[in-house]
């Protein structure tokens, strides 16, 4: 039996070449992932901040393999001296890894304000309906310069609302206290919302040659996924410093993420000038 999917595609006639994998990129970044991922498990002290820094220069290895390499993970273009691409790539990154700690909510909910599941899950969700809100506004928006501006804004609200949430966590959290952090992460989820959908359009901005604006867009998909897998590996460390304590670990996750997309204000300044 064909699924609707497999009838469609099967009427596409395809190119018969297939792109290389680009193993010498995935490697370094495989052991990144993993080398971060460790720190969560060793001893807290000197062997996680090893682990993590082992990460960092495996991490900064991807980048000179992926400069030099023929088959890359990323548009050779990303690498090019003076194009903005990088640093679209960049936003999209802390973007990504401020969207990790919706996953972390719901525990944060339960433990600290005593929510039920399902309330704590309703307050995971408010950083998503945010995001899903603004970008419904932001889509209208037609000048260049004030779509420049969103993409400038976006961090900079998701940086404030994990700060401000990262802050306020405490142990036997109020009604009214868990109102303010639904608040506060509607700041942050509007602040992905804002500069998410015109991301994919700055890529494809990035150069006048239509196929590579093509590549170059989808790639952000493969920058997402990068994002979430070094911000999970990192955030399951930050949850180990927390030890025993709920209200640490949860501001450790949250202000230690919120770093990370602190970095993508600075990267939306440069990918958006002119």
């Amino acid at each position: 039996m064909f699924t609707p999917a497999q009838r469609a595609f099967g009427r596409m006639a395809g190119s018969g070449h297939r792109s290389p994998v680009p193993v010498a990129s995935l490697i370094p970044l495989v052991l990144a992932t993993i080398a971060i991922s460790l720190s969560a498990i060793v001893p807290i002290g000197w062997p996680t901040l090893a682990m993590v820094g082992i990460g960092i220069v495996l991490l900064w290895l991807f980048v000179v393999v992926e400069r030099r390499a023929k088959e890359t993970i990323l548009p050779h273009i990303t690498y090019r001296r003076g194009n903005s691409l990088k640093w679209v790539y960049l936003t999209v990154a802390a973007l990504s890894a401020g969207v990790m700690v919706e996953n972390f909510i719901p525990l944060f909910g339960q433990q600290l304000a005593g929510l039920s599941p399902l309330i704590a899950g309703f307050l995971g969700a408010v950083l998503s309906l945010a995001w899903v809100i603004a970008q419904l506004f932001i889509v209208s928006v037609k000048s260049e310069s004030g779509r420049r501006r969103a993409i400038r804004v976006g961090p900079l609200l998701l940086t404030a609302g994990l700060i401000a949430y990262g802050l306020l966590q405490v142990f036997g959290a109020d009604i009214g206290m868990v109102l303010i952090w639904a608040a506060v992460l509607a700041l942050a989820g509007v602040g992905i919302g804002l500069a998410w959908p015109l991301l994919g359009v700055a890529a494809m901005s990035s150069t006048h040659d239509p196929a590579e604006g093509g590549k170059a867009a989808a790639a952000i998909t493969i920058t997402q996924l990068i994002a979430f897998s070094i911000t999970s590996a990192l955030a399951g460390t930050l949850m180990a410093a927390g030890g025993e304590s709920a209200v640490d670990s949860a501001r450790y996750v949250t202000l230690g993420i919120a770093l990370l997309t602190l970095l993508g204000i600075f990267a939306a300044g440069v990918a958006t000038r002119k």
